[in-house]
This record gives C-alpha cells, structure tokens and sequence, in this order.
C-alpha cells in the first residue's frame, strides 16, 4: 500500500457487515471506499487475529537492521587505507575489503560489505571522488581467454629521487595480467634491452603465442619495412610479433594501465637509483602477481588467473620468410602513400586556397610545398578542409597528424609513417548533411574510414541508403561524365 490507511476507515472495513439488510456488496462498499478487495479482506484477517491491532498498520522497519560499526572498525579501515597509499598501491573500497579479509584478526570478527567501506570512510572525509572518470560499464573490455596466448611490451622513463632517468620494461599476459617481466636499465629505450626483457620471461615461462607493442623502433620495426633484432629473437621463438595502430594507444590498453600501477608504486617509495629501482620492482611482482587483487580478473589475483587459466605457448618457430613477408608489405603501403602524394594535381590549404601543383619530383622549391600536406587534427577542432568546407571527424583522430592527398577523383588522409590509408572520399564532394561551411562525414558520398566507431558505422550506413534511393529517383544529378 503506498499510503497507510486511516483507523477511521480500517474501523468501517471491520465492523462491515455485509449479510445486513440493504446492506452494500463487498465489492460496492470497496469501490465507494476506493480500495481494492485483496486489501479489505487483509485488514479482516488481521482483526480476527490481532484485534484493535488491525486499526494501526504494521511497522516498515527492517526485520533485520542494517549493522552498525563502532569507531574501532572504522578506525582499522583507515588504517588500511593509510599503509596502502602510504606504499603506493590502490587504496580503494575493494582492495580494502581484500586486505581486511586476509588479517589474523578484524575488529568485531565481521568485515563490512564493499559498499559499507565506501559508506563509512565518506562519513569521516577519507575519500576521493573523481567526479570526470568515466563509468566502468561504457567500457568493451577484449582480453585474450587463455594464458601465454599474448603479452604485451612496453617502457616508460622514469626519475629516480637522485635526478638519475632509468627504462622501466613491463612485460605482462594479456588475459591473467600477470607480471611475467619488469626490468629497468640505466640506457633510454632499445631493441637490445627489450630483446633481454624478453629472453628472462621467454626462459622462465616459455614462449607466448604473440607479442604485442607499440610501434617503438625498439620493438617492432615490421611497418617501417625492416626486420629488427627483438622480431627476429621471437620467430625463433615462434612468437609472432604484432603492433597496435599508429596513434591508438587503446590497443596497448592492459600495459598503460599498468604502467600506472607501477609509476604509483615507485614515487611512493622514492628509489635513489637504478639499484632500488631494480629491488623495488621485485617487491613490486610479488605484490602485483600473488597479493594485489584485480577487479578485471572478478576481484582474483593475477597470480590465481595464471594457474587456473589454460595456457597455449607458442610451439613452432616462424620462418623469417613471414616476417619478410609482412615487412615488405608494410614497405609496399609506404611507398604507394608517398607516390600518391606526389602525384596530387591539386593541394588545397588549411584556408582553402589552392597550392602550386606539384608536377616533379625534384623542384627547388618541392620541401616548401610538401610540408603544406601534412594536417594536424586537435582536440577541440576535430576536423579536415576541403576548398573551404570543415569536414568533421571522429574524435579517435584528435591529436594526430596525416598526410592529405587530393587527385583528381578522390580525398585521401594517410598516417605520414605507415602510409596507411584512414579516410578518403571520392571527387567531387557530395554530402547530404551540410551547415554552412561544416560538412558531417558521415553523411559524404563513397566516404571510407579505417577503424570506425559504431556510431560512425551506422550513420554512414543511413546516409548510403538514402543514397541509394535517390540515385534511383535521380540519377542524372549523380553523374558527373
């Protein structure tokens, strides 16, 4: 009942009689009174059993009240909390939770819930809200579903309490999250350090299915067209290495995470050089590998994933006639996105003006023309020109640059390094959704985009078919012979 009835008309309900004479029906009385019949016949029960009980509804309190906490409870919770962010690891309701389940003894023998640590520890001003991070459930996690089916590579610098700049390689199992080699060296990023990195983890643990970086030199050199020496050392292995997309860090979305663990973990403990950094590094993979819970891994720690999971190493080695294969495609691509751009017959500015054509390839003034190709996308001016026109773009290609081409039958936007192809329309422009001098992408004719969002997809996929429908009604306006 969302409203308690008065006694007034419980006392009517109990004393109805309906057997009188003239006497209204159960169900007119209900209706004159606006109750239902399920309700008149409860308040009867009631009075048979209880009484002038019946005249007072019956109390909402909880059967079972929430438990209360004293001071010492709340007083252990900060306390935990105090040490783990004194040391530099997460100090959050759940790894809380974790370190209180794992003491000898808790204050009261009973260990608050998750959500009651939150509770009790914003009661007295020991939180920190992050009103900005974005929710953890807009996230699409993708993790491989065995263990040694991938690692991912990657380094930081970082700097030592005594000035000294020392490489921390991470090296971690794509599905379990476990630590299988962190490293630091005095020297700045290089393959033959990583190669190092590499044979320590490949010698305790075997060799994984695939490694995955970034597109650091000193790692995978595949998409510049060479073969560098860690590429090589894996497909002896039989470890094929692979590399995430220019400017999409995303893909190397476990490592950078981590990377923040780690640079937590190290600023709190101040290491004055290579030394520390080095001791501190082990503490840090017993920790992170057998103590550390991971809300990834269901609140399980990596080490736990690792023994529960199925592992699939790698068993062959790879012929280098592969990675010859994949450089010289790689190289392939590159040189295609360097003739096309120099075959432009038209380059058009930032402000829309039309540049000198270039015609030949060793002009005097060819470097001062061809610097006017590359675009660089912001952030808050997520956007290409075309003659004037704004043409918006996916947020995904905010704060890269690339390398614009304009022939006479397309637009064409290409990564400078890899010469890989990310946008491009055909000429002439034809769009359907136009404000003035911004033009949606989506909405152009032909236009195709690598790597699109969901979003993006579906939109395009509604102004394709309206399109389609319209080439049909009229074609003479889409042919442009």
């Amino acid at each position: 009942m969302p409203n308690a009835l008065s006694p007034r008309l419980r006392a009517m309900i109990i004393s109805f009689d309906p057997t009188q004479p003239e006497a209204l029906s159960i169900s007119e009385f209900c209706k004159t009174q606006k109750i239902s019949r399920s309700i008149f016949y409860r308040i009867r029960e009631r009075a048979t059993q209880e009484s002038a009980g019946a005249l007072h509804p019956r109390s909402r309190a909880p059967k079972l009240p929430s438990r209360r906490y004293g001071p010492d409870v709340i007083n252990e919770l900060v306390r935990i909390r105090k040490e783990l962010k004194k040391d530099g690891w997460d100090y959050g309701p759940k790894t809380i939770h974790y370190e209180a389940t794992i003491l000898d003894e808790f204050p009261g023998g009973q260990i608050p819930s998750v959500a009651t640590i939150a509770r009790l520890l914003a009661s007295v001003g020991h939180v920190e809200r992050s009103p900005r991070k974005r929710p953890k459930s807009s996230y699409v996690p993708f993790a491989r579903s065995a263990a040694m089916a991938l690692w991912q590579l990657d380094a930081f610098e970082f700097r030592t309490h005594s000035d000294q700049v020392v490489t921390v390689y991470q090296l971690i199992d794509d599905a379990t999250r476990f630590d299988v080699g962190s490293s630091a060296y005095a020297r700045h990023e290089n393959s033959g350090d990583a190669q190092q990195v590499l044979a320590r983890a490949i010698n305790d643990y075997g060799p994984p299915k695939e490694v995955l970086s970034d597109n650091s030199k000193a790692f995978n050199q595949l998409r510049g067209g060479t073969i560098g020496i860690v590429e090589a050392y894996l497909a002896s292995q039989g470890t094929m290495p692979i590399t995430g997309l220019p400017g999409r860090p995303t893909t190397q979305g476990k490592n950078e995470r981590s990377h923040q663990t780690l640079q937590q973990f190290l600023k709190a403990n101040r290491p004055q050089n290579l030394a520390d950094v080095q001791k501190l590094l082990r503490r840090y993979r017993e920790h992170y590998n057998q103590r550390r819970p991971h809300q990834s891994l269901n609140q399980a720690t990596p080490q736990k994933a690792w023994e529960l999971l199925e592992h699939t190493p790698a068993t062959e080695p790879i012929s280098m006639v592969v990675l010859e294969a994949k450089a010289a495609e790689y190289l392939m691509k590159r040189r295609i996105g360097s003739s096309a751009a120099n075959r432009a017959d038209v380059v058009v500015s930032k402000t829309g003006d039309i540049l000198k054509k270039l015609t030949e390839q060793h002009e005097p003034d060819m470097d001062r023309e061809s610097h006017q190709l590359l675009v660089r996308v912001n952030k808050d001016n997520c956007q290409a020109y075309y003659r004037g026109k704004q043409i918006s773009l996916p947020q995904t290609y905010a704060g890269r640059q690339f390398l614009r081409t304009i022939t006479e039958d397309e637009f064409i936007l290409s990564d400078p390094d890899t010469a890989e192809v990310v946008l491009s329309f055909p000429l002439p422009m034809v769009a359907l959704r136009v404000h003035r001098r911004f033009v949606s992408s989506y909405s152009i004719r032909g236009i195709r985009l690598a790597n699109p969002t969901k979003q993006w997809s579906r939109k395009v996929a509604e102004y394709q078919a309206q399109y389609e429908a319209r080439e049909e009604d009229m074609p003479e306006v889409f042919d442009y012979r």
